[in-house]
């Protein structure tokens, strides 16, 4: 099986594809885990923040 890149994922992303969304969450959890310093609330909010910059990027 070959790996989605990013850009893909993104595109399905915006059209509505909840599985492509997850995976692009699971692809960048180590640099979201890094920059919510063991903080529950601001990994949930870097993790709101990706979904809604996701849901308005111009593919």
């Amino acid at each position: 099986m070959q790996e989605e890149n990013l850009y893909d994922l993104g595109i399905k992303a915006q059209n509505g594809d909840e599985i492509s969304l997850i995976k692009i969450i699971n692809k960048k959890r180590k640099m979201i885990e890094k920059f919510s310093y063991g903080d529950e609330d601001r990994y949930q909010y870097i993790v709101e923040r990706l979904i809604i910059g996701i849901k308005n990027y111009k593919f």
